[in-house]
């Protein structure tokens, strides 16, 4: 098994409106959107300067049988707390362009 530093893992569930935080949401209702997909995830991050991989064979561990996929960010040292909020916002942006 590779290593994952620096990366963190970010799944399109963390994003998604329609769940509740025990469902998986980690963000504030008003930055959640809905339908996100791992290729809009991965936009977002790059957008904000991060780089960012898609693993698309991987389960979200409280719902596996979603649909599977994950996105590592390098974020840089930075809180993975405070990457979520900063991409929750761009996809946002990038959502009313």
């Amino acid at each position: 098994m590779r290593s994952r530093l620096p990366y963190h893992i970010y799944w399109p569930q963390y994003f998604e409106i329609k769940r509740s935080r025990s469902e998986g949401r980690r963000v504030p209702k008003k930055f959640a959107s809905d339908k996100i997909n791992l290729e809009l995830l991965a936009k977002a991050a790059r957008r904000l300067g991060y780089t960012a991989e898609i693993e698309k064979n991987y389960q979200y561990p409280k719902t596996w049988w979603d649909d599977p996929g994950r996105v590592l960010i390098d974020t840089k040292g930075k809180k993975k707390s405070k990457v979520l909020i900063e991409v929750a916002k761009e996809i946002a942006k990038m959502r009313t362009k």
